[in-house]
């Protein structure tokens, strides 16, 4: 891959601006870290595990099925920006999640269905691979072709879930809902190849968060087969916190890896994967003011924001290969784990300890950091592990601030997604 390095000093204003349009100042800054990431630097890997309660059946495939969008959305941008090697690096990441949902499928409803879902669920990628290759070559044929596939694909996939879920999910209901994923990965990279970011940032948004009504209908349609009703922890209000709260922290990092590289390269997607970021950013704020108060959501936003600039600018400075800048943003992010850490388990009343808080935020600030590293490296494939692990790791973080939150103003939590019609399966 031909790197574009990002040096300009608008450039860089800019997405800094995007990114803090309700930052505070940030922290006063101590001795910098010797070190930076290593590229090669690992992580843990927090790959999603099998659920058991009707709620982490749920919570699982949301999770699994959103990664699997922002996934799929990152594989098909890789042929326009000629970057093969990416590409690559990019497949195995969702070959990965392809088997974590076999096996999530597996665990529901048994060996079989979880290999056929496999097999089915691979042809769609394979079409949707061959759509974006096609457009990159501007083979209009070929991405007929793909279109014609994608469309059968649709039809054949509704009858392969109403079979398995025993009628408890339409045939119709569900060609219609994957018919839209399908769509809203068409629009997304038919904007990217226009030069449409914001459309393709914003596609990338609505894809992402239409799959969790998908996992919670996928999962649902599995338990009322056994149970003939919904159990009450299935979408409860802690339920519901957790799927939010996940797909909201979880958008934040994949947004996150996208903007940092988007630095990193070059890349004219630059301002709006910044734009994109900050408006997952506002919806997080949003969402704890409803739940904490204005006083510390206020603390929260100011640290929040705090973090991105300076996870920003550490990717500018992987691009400008400036150690001493490097070193400054790494103090900045070093007091922020303290800080949030404070916070959270004032606000839970104990039921929360800062030394856990401190310790899943310094996981998680070093995934962004060492993932950026690799790219800029081009160790792709090293970068994917890292953002692999990095959008599991949320949903820890997720339930931890679930914890914090439970009991304090549930009712006024986030809850639900996005605007993005219902999200891509329903009941009969």
């Amino acid at each position: 891959m031909t790197k574009h390095v990002v040096r300009k000093t608008g450039v860089v204003a800019v997405v800094v601006t995007l990114l803090c349009a309700a930052c505070a100042p940030t922290a006063t800054e101590v001795a910098p870290r010797a070190t930076s990431p290593s590229p090669s630097a690992s992580g843990h890997d927090h790959a999603a595990g099998g659920g058991t309660t009707p709620r982490q059946v749920r919570l699982l495939l949301e999770q699994l099925l959103g990664h699997h969008a922002i996934l799929m959305v990152r594989l098909m941008r890789g042929p326009i920006d000629d970057e093969e090697q990416f590409v690559d690096a990019a497949q195995g990441a969702l070959q990965r999640n392809t088997d974590e949902l076999a096996d999530a499928i597996t665990s529901v409803y048994g060996d079989d269905a979880g290999s056929d879902f496999a097999s089915i669920w691979t042809d769609h990628i394979d079409s949707l691979v061959a759509y974006s290759r096609a457009l990159a070559d501007g083979d209009t044929g070929a991405r007929d072709d793909a279109m014609r596939d994608l469309d059968r694909y649709s039809s054949r996939y509704g009858e392969f879930i109403a079979t398995l879920t025993d009628g408890e999910l339409s045939p119709d209901a569900v060609a219609d809902g994957v018919s839209a994923h399908i769509h809203h990965m068409l629009a997304a990279t038919d904007d990217y190849e226009d030069g449409d970011y914001e459309g393709a940032f914003e596609g990338e948004r609505t894809a992402y968060a239409a799959m969790f009504g998908t996992g919670e209908a996928l999962s649902g349609a599995a338990i009322r087969q056994t149970t003939g009703e919904l159990p009450a922890g299935f979408d409860s209000p802690p339920a519901d916190l957790r799927s939010a709260l996940g797909r909201l922290l979880g958008e934040h990092v994949e947004l996150a890896f996208d903007a940092t590289r988007a630095v990193v390269a070059g890349s004219p997607a630059v301002d709006a994967a910044a734009g994109a970021l900050n408006e997952n950013t506002e919806e997080i704020i949003a969402a704890l003011q409803g739940a904490l108060g204005r006083k510390t959501a206020s603390q929260f936003s100011e640290i929040w924001a705090a973090h991105i600039d300076a996870v920003v600018q550490f990717a500018v400075a992987v691009a400008d290969d400036d150690d001493a800048a490097q070193a400054r943003a790494r103090t900045t992010l070093d007091e922020f784990p303290q800080q949030l850490g404070t916070v959270l388990p004032a606000v839970s009343k104990g039921r929360v300890a800062a030394s856990a808080v401190i310790d899943a935020l310094q996981e998680h600030d070093e995934q962004l950091l060492q993932q950026v590293t690799a790219f800029a490296a081009e160790d792709y494939a090293t970068s994917h592990d890292l953002a692999y692990a990095g959008y599991h790791h949320m949903f820890a973080i997720a339930e931890t601030l679930a914890v914090a939150l439970e009991g304090h103003a549930v009712g006024t939590a986030p809850k639900g997604g996005a605007a993005t019609g219902g999200g891509g399966m329903s009941a009969r």
